[in-house]
């Protein structure tokens, strides 16, 4: 089993947001550990210690990120050598590479504190940082391995790898990617695969319009957890867009260089939100050739070619107008297009025409596909909801080409 510990006085004021705690329990489990627990504390020596001391007596792996650094907070090599009882020794070798940097300083007590990550724990391996100045330090206490990490991302996640690289025993998960269900019928369809195959473990994880099926090997081998993921995505269907950890906008990317077709957007309610999507991903540009933001009917009409009478007798926010608006995208040199229109209110509903109304559309030259969605949420998840829908039904398309 492991935990996680991280400290600052930041994170348990809510001051800075913890990405630590996430890499750090998805590393240990691609590494074979169970994570069971994962903690914050305040920059409090005792606390420290008193986290570390329980956290390593009920742990075979403990990863402390934070309290490292060079400041007066920064109390982690001393909350752990009073939690382990192991002394601190500095280093000389650390001390040659940290001068220097404390030489720069003009005060004697700034000069000290850089040094002083120069201590390490009695019996503890030093980690040399590829950048930043404090090092990690591995060491053994009883039955656990306590790690100490510095917090900061990027020096903290190649002292992770190094750490776990060489001890990586179990599969890494499969993560089933999903679009348009709801996470409880992902998780039911998933449950029945799943029957054939003890040792495989489930977890999910929705955003909105979206869900992230996770398949974890706890004991089955890779390739049983290889042949449950096929019989997961099978028995998920057209839902599931992904099963290499692929995002929807790069598996539609993916799909129209496949099928070498281009795409062009023509959004109303989104307000660029699908363009933003598709050309996030790397090399968009080899198949999305731009898009409209048509918010007024005047632009709809001018740009897009919606005729007047549409507008007049449907509606901004119709079938009609969403198939036109697609067609007309269709004019910008694409083989696909999509189109949103809708109202993300949190005003503008009426009983005919409710907030969360969408109509989406998307256009070839052969056909043209419009879909009416009611969508929940207060304004931005409607739009976010609205985009993943979109991406899903150009994605539904370009597998029909």
């Amino acid at each position: 089993m492991a935990a996680v510990l991280t400290v600052g006085t930041e994170i348990t004021t809510g001051l800075r947001l913890d990405t630590n705690t996430a890499h750090i329990a998805a590393a240990c489990t691609a590494a074979g550990y169970r994570v069971t627990e994962a903690v914050s504390v305040p920059d409090d020596r005792d606390r420290i210690a008193s986290a570390i001391a329980r956290l390593a007596r009920e742990n075979s792996l403990l990863i402390v990120t934070g309290g490292l650094g060079p400041t007066h907070d920064d109390v982690t090599r001393e909350a752990a050598a009073q939690a382990l009882g192991r002394p601190l020794r500095r280093d000389p070798a650390l001390v040659e590479r940290l001068q220097a940097i404390a030489d720069r300083h003009g005060d004697e007590r700034a000069r000290e504190q850089v040094l002083g990550q120069a201590d390490v724990l009695e019996g503890a391996r030093v980690i040399e940082p590829e950048s930043g100045t404090a090092p990690g330090q591995v060491v053994e206490a009883g039955s656990s391995l306590v790690v100490l990490l510095p917090g900061p991302p990027s020096e903290m996640r190649p002292m992770l790898e190094e750490v776990l690289g060489s001890r990586r025993t179990a599969p890494e998960p499969i993560v089933l990617r999903c679009a348009r269900i709801a996470e409880s019928d992902a998780q039911l369809r998933v449950e029945d695969a799943l029957a054939a195959f003890p040792k495989i473990e489930l977890t999910l994880l929705a955003s909105p319009a979206l869900v992230d099926v996770v398949l974890m090997d706890a004991g089955a081998g890779r390739d049983a957890l290889v042949e449950a993921a096929q019989a997961a995505a099978l028995a998920l269907g057209e839902a599931c867009y992904s099963m290499d950890g692929a995002s929807l906008p790069e598996a539609v990317v993916r799909l129209a260089r496949a099928t070498l077709c281009t795409l062009a957007t023509a959004e109303s309610c989104t307000g660029g939100m699908v363009a933003s999507a598709i050309t996030d991903v790397p090399g968009a540009s080899d198949v999305f050739v731009g898009g409209v933001v048509a918010y007024s009917n005047a632009l709809k009409r001018s740009l897009l070619g919606v005729p007047e009478e549409v507008l007049a007798e449907h509606g901004a926010v119709s079938r009609e107008t969403a198939h036109a608006m697609a067609s007309g995208a269709l004019r910008l040199g694409a083989r696909v297009a999509v189109a949103t229109t809708g109202i993300a209110g949190p005003g503008g509903g009426t009983s005919d025409k409710p907030v969360g109304l969408v109509w989406t559309a998307v256009a070839t030259p052969e056909r043209v596909e419009a879909y009416r969605l009611k969508l929940h949420g207060d304004r931005q998840g409607v739009r976010q909801r609205s985009t993943v829908h979109a991406l899903d039904f150009v994605r539904l398309t370009l597998e029909r080409m």
